[in-house]
């Protein structure tokens, strides 16, 4: 290959490609980033894990939890009854659609999980060690993926280099219950390798174990719908038989699709009532509308900053937030796509690595941003930005022509080094033990409740919280440990936004959030806007019944009147509200007053 660029430039590239062309550096480089994801070791049991804990016993202990040790991703069943004892075991908000629908088929996944629990069930290290030996063989599948579409050793090691140390793979690997966006790529790969193997070099076992890999994947998670994209994009670009031959080939694969989502409708799965999570097949339209809000999120995630998890925050931040963000990821995205034209335009497994990586978000983009769901986009996007680095070495030409197209070409190159090389061990280091960090945050909301064995026959009233996720996983983690959970607990507003708080009667309540209730996507998980409220429409708990006063045009709640059956005072109700970090102690208005809770501000609980 010519060298155009200056002395030092050809000297850093002379060096590269001794260094990774050794026969010994693919499995340094797995290594370090095994050795960069270690501190996941330290975090211990949080969120979903405590989930997965119970549904591992006989008897979960919450009343509507059903123990399914292989069938551990069912978080709403449709069954008004089982979420109606959620709801009100506090594990569901009072807003919740009783037929809502999030149930994922997950079958591999969900048995590792129940091997975890059968060898060492109170042993979260040992779980976040078999994270561990997943991310390995993920790593191992990548080096697999890049070898064979990657002609240049050297540069295919700088492929899995990229892609191993990319702090992306922390939020999978931190987290037990992430385990199955590990688990999918390791067994969809092999699918795209041997229908290559077949369609290059004629290697007819591929033509059908090509697509029992990907239907073995699809156990691990609808995850495993993405290497459909690399399928796509190599029958775009790769193959090079005639189109009629290339689409025939792909047609197995649509055919387990098709099986797949067939199994998974008649046994119940699938998503339904959530305004979070949508399926694209179901709901078309939904999908994509917070798609084209998603992708570029997703996309400025995998190739730049910030973290697509920041998705969930920007509509909090204030309206203007989350479409500025969107058109500065679309932007970036343009400059990438210039700085690549060159490149693309001469390489096919160029726009292999581009493609693949652009369709592999449609799947990620059924739910809110997040970088754990990038496992399948980051194989094209680091084969991608590997290809661009070496290009700005060796053939800087293909940055484009004239002296603004190149700076600009090199300015995206140096934001690349910059966030792929630079920042992003340091970056892994810090994500494979974030969710320790969750975790933290939830035991210091916990702490805010009280514990004592009383507690066990009380209500607890939550008049202000900062999300579902601080009350429903609190029933979850206190049973988990074997520790005295209240008999119920209401949250009755998130103060995203000041709620106001009026003692109308003796034993009622009206409760106004600025702007109504469901006003942000993050409350929505489980009730989807196109589930209206009416005014008078009812919503009974145990002891409290929730009464819609008055609504939205859009059928949100923007008044609720809280009837309570027993007094205010009564010591079987404990009340608290949220102040910094945590609960306090909380006393209802007396009749006739208004008492104004101010918006809980969302950067201080995570200090």
């Amino acid at each position: 290959m010519p060298h155009h660029g200056p002395p030092d430039t050809r000297d850093l590239l002379s060096r590269l490609r001794r260094w990774l062309g050794a026969r010994w550096a693919p499995p340094v480089v797995l290594c370090i980033g095994l050795a960069l994801a270690s501190p996941a070791l330290t975090v211990d049991f949080t969120a979903d894990d405590h989930l997965h804990r119970l549904m591992a016993r006989d008897d979960p202990g919450i009343a509507g939890l059903v123990s399914r040790p292989f069938d551990r991703f069912v978080f709403a069943d449709g069954d008004p009854s089982t979420a109606s004892r959620l709801r009100d075991a506090g594990v569901y908000p009072w807003w919740t659609d009783l037929h809502v629908r999030v149930a994922f088929l997950r079958p591999l996944a969900s048995a590792t999980h129940a091997l975890d629990h059968a060898l060492w069930p109170e042993r979260a290290d040992l779980m976040q060690l078999h994270n561990l030996l997943w991310l390995a063989l993920c790593l191992a599948m990548a080096w697999r993926f890049y070898r064979c579409f990657i002609d240049i050793r050297w540069l295919a090691v700088l492929a899995l280099a990229l892609y191993a140390v990319d702090d992306a793979r922390g939020p999978a690997v931190g987290w037990i219950a992430g385990r199955n966006a590990l688990i999918a790529p390791v067994l969809a790969i092999p699918a795209l390798l041997a229908h290559d193997r077949w369609r290059r070099n004629g290697w007819y076992p591929g033509a059908w174990l090509g697509p029992l890999a990907f239907a073995l994947a699809l156990g691990a998670g609808e995850a495993s719908l993405a290497i459909v994209a690399y399928l796509v994009a190599h029958a775009l670009w790769l193959d090079r038989g005639p189109w009629r031959a290339r689409v025939l080939a792909l047609a197995p694969y649509a055919a387990v699709v098709v099986l797949w989502q067939l199994i998974y409708s008649s046994l119940g799965y699938g998503v339904a009532g959530s305004g979070i999570y949508h399926d694209p097949r179901a709901q078309p339209l939904t999908f994509a509308a917070d798609a084209v809000k998603r992708i570029p999120l997703l996309l400025l995630g995998q190739l730049g900053l910030p973290w697509s998890d920041a998705g969930t925050l920007y509509p909090l931040m204030g309206a203007a937030v989350m479409p500025t963000m969107v058109a500065f990821a679309l932007v970036f995205l343009i400059a990438v796509g210039l700085a690549c034209a060159g490149l693309l335009r001469r390489d096919p497994t160029a726009r292999f690595f581009a493609t693949g990586m652009v369709l592999a978000t449609l799947p990620a983009a059924s739910t809110l941003p997040a970088d754990r769901l990038l496992g399948f986009v980051g194989l094209g996007g680091m084969g991608l930005v590997a290809q661009l680095l070496e290009a700005a070495l060796a053939r800087p030409e293909l940055l484009g022509d004239g002296a603004l197209r190149r700076a600009g070409g090199a300015a995206v190159v140096a934001s690349m080094a910059l966030v792929h090389v630079v920042l992003a061990p340091p970056f892994l280091v810090f994500r494979s033990k974030a969710m320790g960090t969750v975790g933290a945050i939830f035991d210091r909301a916990d702490r805010g409740i009280p514990a004592d064995p009383m507690v066990t026959t009380r209500t607890v009233i939550l008049v202000s919280t900062p999300s579902d996720a601080f009350c429903g996983y609190i029933p979850l983690m206190r049973t988990s440990r074997g520790q005295p959970r209240p008999a119920h607990l209401y949250w009755l507003a998130t103060a995203i936004k000041a709620v106001t708080i009026e003692r109308i009667a003796d034993r009622t309540l009206r409760v106004t959030p600025e702007g109504g209730f469901l006003r942000y996507q993050v409350d929505r998980a489980l009730r989807t806007l196109a589930r209206r409220f009416i005014p008078g429409e009812r919503i009974a708990l145990s002891g409290v019944t929730i009464e819609i006063e008055t609504v939205t045009a859009g059928g949100r709640p923007l008044t609720v009147l809280v009837h309570f059956e027993r007094a205010l005072d009564d010591p079987s109700l404990v009340w608290r509200r949220w102040e910094g970090r945590t609960y306090v102690a909380y006393t209802p208005p007396p009749i006739g007053a208004t008492e104004v809770l101010p918006a809980i501000d969302m950067l201080k609980i995570l200090e």
